[in-house]
């Protein structure tokens, strides 16, 4: 910054020394000015130093003709040099010419003022211009200070002319000031000029709250989504175009006439705002609230979104209007039933916890052309209720329909239901394999399986409806990779039996009868499939790898005898062995005595029996046991037999002890 009209006073008056500088204030404020101006008060002077009464020199008599007053006191008091050097220095101020040089001449022109502007700076500054146009001579006072209330700072301004075509002057006159400043609405900025050649001056003020101000609020309306029962939801407010940064926003909430600031709680939460620069170096946000709406304590309250900021002499408010809130109908599990003795299908759809109540329910067929059997009223109930812990309701819609129709797998059954909170009709397809009632089929029964002789195996099938079911029979050979159907050739029979239970479905049971061999049956399986409308795949249940047994006659081994000895009990043993089936089987004991045979009798002889089953050859053993006393009188020389028969024999085994021998142990005397 160059020379200024301060400085040159400043120096001049320190040239002066104390002594001159105390005759120039006596002086000062004795001197006759101009009638435009006031005289200087002595108390405005007194212990002043150099720099303080430059100050009051062009606070009251400005610059122009400041420098004439001062010129002309120091003629009086005769300080000739000091004027001189005065009148040097000010050729060094830009632009600065004396009053005395445009008195008389003519050549003046006093200055337009255009009003100030304002622009944003990329650093977050302000910048206030002030344009002077089309004044002449070219040197004049302008000033900036800022600040609140009386408490004004003077603030630094760069100045820039231009010489017109005319001779004239224009002038642009800027500051800069921060952000934080105007965060105080009382404070202000102002702006004076002096063009003393012209006796022309002017002031301009300016505040936050000036009807001029650019960058107050922009308030959208606010945003309401469709607000559901229980679901957490937001609601926005936008604001734009604001400067500075110090926006305070609250949350109002009024019901029943009471209005109430928005405070956090279970269900309502207040985000902090966040603001951002827009490319116009103004700052918008989103400003808003939380909550988690019930029907019973948001139903047809407001929420006032208030907006205060320091532009704004009032703040704006922006309502959502009265909430209306709406809850989607929850569909539960179809429940289904079956009536009249199973031809009636009666379906029942539960709809819970939505509102308002309205709510439209068909049920419909999309055939064009109705079916034999098939009853095309869509009739049915709705029983509507209101939960008295949430305001919301339930209904539940009842059809009945033939169930015939359900023994073709492409019929099909709709439900369609539509309530004000959906985007759209919600619809149910129902067919019959949407059904409860599939068929359940139990393990296969086989009896026991012998080689070549006919046997039977059973399969259960239970719980299905309709009543249409396909039951067949499969044969898997051992090592075979699929089944093959059973061959009717092959003995092979099926016996179905159909019955209805208690909840009017159907059970059935199927035999196959069939007669196994070891040479086609061994390790093969047999299968169960079960088809019915409801399987999307066939059910199977199997034997798993048939084990065909073959009858085995049995072993029957020699008698072991241990030692008879006198009145000493001895038991005698007979293994039969490896022989099929069990049931087939007898043993009997024989008492051989002089060229007779007879049972043994119960009062001497015990016959007792194990029976056992061996899993490597799949055949059973026996083991006989007879128990008695031998007596020498009685016993010397009898024959004991074991006789075995089964019917694979074609007689009877016979295992003969030959002639016993008992003996005396002698005892010594």
């Amino acid at each position: 910054m160059g020379t200024t009209v301060r400085d040159v006073l400043v120096n001049a008056l320190e040239n002066l020394g104390k002594k001159g500088l105390k005759k120039f204030t006596c002086k000062l404020q004795d001197f006759e000015v101009d009638e435009r101006y006031k005289k200087i008060t002595k108390n405005k002077l007194e212990d002043k130093d150099c720099d303080e009464i430059a100050n009051v020199i062009r606070e009251y008599y400005k610059d122009v003709y400041g420098v004439e007053v001062t010129l002309a006191v120091l003629d009086v008091i005769n300080e000739k040099n000091v004027a001189k050097e005065l009148e040097r220095d000010l050729t060094k101020v830009d632009g600065f010419e004396r009053l005395t040089q445009s008195e008389g001449s003519g050549d003046t022109a006093t200055p337009i003022a255009r009003p100030v502007t304002t622009s944003l700076c990329d650093n977050g500054e302000i910048k206030y211009s002030l344009t002077l146009e089309r004044y002449y001579p070219r040197y004049i006072q302008i000033e900036w200070t800022c600040g609140v209330g009386d408490v004004q700072e003077t603030l630094s301004c760069r100045n820039h002319y231009t010489e017109q075509a005319d001779k004239t002057f224009t002038v642009c006159s800027e500051v800069r000031i921060t952000e934080n400043l105007l965060r105080n609405p009382d404070w202000r900025v102002c702006v004076t000029w002096d063009h003393q050649h012209t006796y022309s001056n002017g002031r301009q003020e300016l505040t936050v709250r000036h009807p001029d101000f650019l960058w107050t609020p922009v308030v959208e309306e606010i945003q309401t989504p469709r607000l559901f029962h229980n679901t957490p939801v937001a609601l926005e407010c936008t604001v734009s175009g604001y400067f500075p940064d110090a926006l305070a926003v609250t949350w109002l909430r009024r019901r029943e006439r009471k209005l109430e600031i928005c405070e956090e709680s279970d269900d309502v939460s207040v985000p902090k705002i966040k603001s951002y620069k827009s490319p116009d170096n103004t700052y918008r946000c989103i400003a808003k609230l939380m909550l988690t709406p019930t029907l019973r304590d948001h139903q047809g309250a407001e929420y006032i979104c208030q907006v205060q900021h320091p532009s704004l002499e009032n703040a704006i408010k922006k309502s959502s209007g009265r909430l209306s809130m709406m809850a989607k109908p929850q569909p539960e599990p179809m429940k289904m039933t079956l009536e009249d003795e199973g031809f009636v299908v009666r379906f029942s759809l539960q709809l819970k916890m939505f509102y308002p109540k309205e709510l439209n329910i068909r049920w419909h067929w999309d055939e064009t052309q109705p079916r034999r059997g098939v009853r095309q009223g869509t009739r049915h109930t709705e029983t509507f209720t209101e939960r008295e812990d949430d305001c919301l309701f339930d209904v539940t819609s009842e059809c009945g329909i033939l169930g015939c129709g359900f023994v073709d797998p492409q019929y099909k059954f709709y439900v369609t239901w539509y309530h004000a909170s959906m985007e759209g009709p919600e619809t149910r397809e129902l067919t019959v394999r949407d059904l409860p009632w599939h068929p359940e089929v139990d393990k296969i029964i086989s009896l026991e399986m012998l080689d070549n002789e006919e046997t039977k195996l059973y399969c259960n099938i239970s719980g299905y409806y309709p009543h249409v079911i396909a039951v067949s029979w499969l044969k898997k050979g051992k090592g075979d990779v699929s089944a093959v159907p059973v061959s009717n050739g092959c003995m092979s029979e099926v016996i179905h039996h159909k019955e209805k239970r208690r909840d009017h479905s159907y059970r059935c049971s199927s035999t196959l009868c069939f007669t196994p061999t070891v040479r086609e049956d061994q390790g093969a399986e047999y299968i169960c499939r079960v088809e019915h409308p409801s399987l999307e795949h066939p059910l199977e249940s199997s034997t798993g790898p048939l084990n065909i047994r073959v009858f085995c006659p049995p072993h029957v081994s020699e008698i072991i005898t241990p030692r008879l000895e006198d009145n000493k009990q001895v038991t005698l043993t007979c293994y039969i062995s490896k022989y099929f089936p069990d049931l087939l089987f007898s043993v009997q004991w024989f008492r051989k005595e002089a060229g007779s045979r007879r049972d043994l009798p119960n009062d001497r002889y015990k016959i007792s029996h194990c029976r056992s089953y061996n899993w490597d050859d799949q055949t059973y053993a026996h083991e006989v046991n007879v128990t008695f006393t031998p007596v020498l009188s009685s016993d010397q020389g009898v024959e004991l037999i074991c006789v075995v028969e089964h019917d694979l024999l074609e007689q009877p085994i016979e295992r003969s002890t030959g002639p016993l021998d008992v003996s005396v142990i002698s005892t010594g005397t």
